[in-house]
């Protein structure tokens, strides 16, 4: 009866120690969870991973060679206090063969598009069936260097119709024509994009 006595205390203080420790272990484990949850990399890879596998989808509906999302953004200040307004590839998504451009297209001044993005804001959309007849400046510079045949582009406007960005479709390969209701599958798709591109997905 005294051995039964003097063990209880003891393997009551056991078994409080290893229920604190286990308490402990469990609470450090939901915060390394909840840290890895709010790791802004692991958010930016799953997010941008959905985008992309969209992208490769509608890439593939449509048969085009490349697409990509052009964002708008500040790019720092002249001295004359002026902010510099400049685009950049922030997503693309290529066919087999054809080479990606979007390590090129960064910090690309918007004064030097003026003519293709003037045309963009007025209509909606700017489409060139036939780069040829594209009108002249640094824009179609780039599409002959990278030897497009026909692209399309879509404003990307968020909730307060502010202009955030651009979804430009090229044909390489080939000239390329949509259809009617390829034009209104583009037209959702730019709907839902700002969601994918704002600070918080929603």
């Amino acid at each position: 009866m005294e051995k039964l006595d003097v063990l209880i205390p003891v393997i009551t203080t056991i078994i409080g120690s290893v229920t604190t420790m286990l308490v402990i272990w469990y609470k450090h484990k939901l915060e390394r969870n909840k840290q890895k949850d709010e790791c802004p990399i692991v958010k930016c890879v799953a997010e941008d991973s959905e985008l992309l596998n969209k992208l490769t989808e509608v890439n593939k509906s449509l048969k085009s060679d490349r697409i990509s999302i052009y964002s708008f953004h500040n790019g720092g200040e002249y001295y004359s206090g002026k902010s510099m307004q400049k685009m950049s590839v922030s997503y693309e998504v290529v066919d087999k063969g054809i080479a990606a451009t979007q390590l090129e297209k960064q910090n690309i001044p918007v004064s030097a598009c003026i003519t293709t993005l003037g045309l963009l804001l007025e209509n909606g959309e700017m489409h060139c069936s036939d780069t040829k007849k594209y009108p002249e400046g640094l824009c179609k510079y780039h599409l002959d260097k990278d030897g497009v045949k026909s692209t399309y582009q879509w404003p990307i406007t968020d909730i307060d119709e502010r202009l955030i960005g651009m979804l430009r479709i090229d044909y390489v390969k080939r000239k390329g024509n949509l259809n009617e209701q390829e034009f209104k599958d583009i037209t959702v798709l730019c709907n839902k994009l700002p969601g994918y591109l704002s600070s918080g997905k929603k």
